[in-house]
């Protein structure tokens, strides 16, 4: 029998981290931005669109929706993205970055 703590966790991935259609239907709505795009400055994380696994690991690591993250810099297509999200500096993947949606 599953927990109340997974059937909360799951209901809120859900509602936060959503799979959208087409990603880039997203991004048709002002100032919207991939991370993988981003320039260097400070955003609003908006969504992730991926699977649970690496949404729950995102949230792990400070993504919540709404929260302030600052891009330091981004090194291009097949490099890495540097933010800084609650006092932690993270690298991730451009792979991983494109799945992330931002809002200036």
């Amino acid at each position: 029998m599953k927990s109340i703590y997974e059937y909360w966790h799951r209901r809120w991935i859900k509602a936060h981290f959503q799979k959208f259609k087409s990603f880039n239907n997203c991004l048709k709505y002002n100032c919207m931005a991939k991370l993988s795009n981003a320039v260097p400055g400070v955003y609003r994380f908006v969504a992730a669109y991926c699977d649970e696994k690496l949404g729950h690991r995102l949230l792990e690591m400070g993504f919540v929706p709404g929260e302030k993250l600052t891009v330091i810099a981004n090194i291009g297509s097949k490099g890495s993205v540097m933010v800084k999200v609650k006092g932690s500096k993270i690298a991730l993947s451009n792979k991983i970055a494109d799945k992330i949606l931002l809002k200036k």
